[in-house]
């Protein structure tokens, strides 16, 4: 009776906030230039944007809602939905002046050119870290040979994008491998329009937080409006297990990543293990 309950409250409570949605959506806005941030999920994208948001005194989107639930960014992909279709889905979280959307950075392209007076942020980290941290996220180790088929189905679709990413054309039959060229996949989005994408690593966001930063708030014209130095340390996102070492939590599979990607690990400034 408890389950049933609890199941009962939880699709109400969800009904309630789909139509809350649907309220405020009636009245937005889509801006017209907002900051987009880019980046490969768990790669500190939420932090630094949320932070930056804060220096600045901005709203910002932190993920599009209706994609946690309801994915239909694959759909971009085969052209079955344009970027304007697209952005009306999620007119709300388009009306803020600052969004955060990892998913939308293999349509940077498309992106630009449906906001040409916007400016892009793209967040990179270490591969090695930024595996770990997906697959901490998602409950599954690093050292297997497949996911196991009931650790598979506990997954949600928009995380089944991420892991497959076959419908973005990324090769590999081995889920290490399949994150690895995503890694390769996003990174080379950033290289191949750096003159127009302004980088952070998550590495020296880490190394220096309120100084890295200013530096984006610089380089996007963003006013300083508040002290955010008692704020760098919160926790915007589940953190993943740090202390395990890359060769302890990938075994083997850690040459894999250091193969597939080793031309972008060395273009991006990250050494291999060896």
């Amino acid at each position: 009776m408890a389950d049933n309950s609890q199941s009962l409250t939880g699709s109400i409570r969800r009904t309630f906030e789909r139509m809350s949605l649907g309220f405020r959506s009636i009245g937005a806005r889509v801006h017209e230039r907002p900051i987009l941030l880019l980046g490969n999920q768990k790669s500190g994208t939420t932090a630094i944007a949320a932070l930056l948001a804060e220096t600045a005194g901005l709203p910002i989107t932190l993920d599009l809602k209706k994609e946690f639930t309801d994915p239909v960014i694959d759909r971009l992909r085969t052209e079955a939905l344009t970027m304007k279709d697209f952005v009306e889905r999620h007119r709300l979280d388009f009306s803020r002046p600052m969004i955060k959307e990892p998913s939308l950075t293999p349509f940077y392209r498309e992106l630009a050119n449906f906001f040409p007076e916007s400016k892009f942020v793209i967040v990179v980290r270490d591969p090695r870290d930024n595996i770990r941290s997906i697959l901490n996220r998602l409950g599954i180790p690093g050292n297997l040979d497949s996911i196991p088929a009931e650790a598979r189905q506990k997954i949600t679709r928009a995380w089944q994008l991420i892991l497959d990413g076959e419908w973005l054309g990324i090769s590999g039959t081995h889920y290490i491998d399949r994150l690895a060229h995503r890694w390769n996949f996003t990174t080379d989005i950033y290289l191949a329009n750096a003159d127009e994408i302004i980088l952070s690593r998550f590495e020296d966001f880490l190394a220096d937080k309120p100084g890295e930063i200013k530096r984006l708030a610089d380089a996007l014209d963003l006013p300083a409006r508040n002290d955010i130095r008692n704020k760098v340390d919160i926790q915007f996102q589940p953190a993943g297990d740090h202390t395990v070492t890359w060769p302890d939590f990938f075994g083997e599979n850690l040459e894999r990543i250091e193969s597939i990607c080793a031309e972008r690990m060395e273009a991006m400034g990250y050494e291999g293990s060896r």
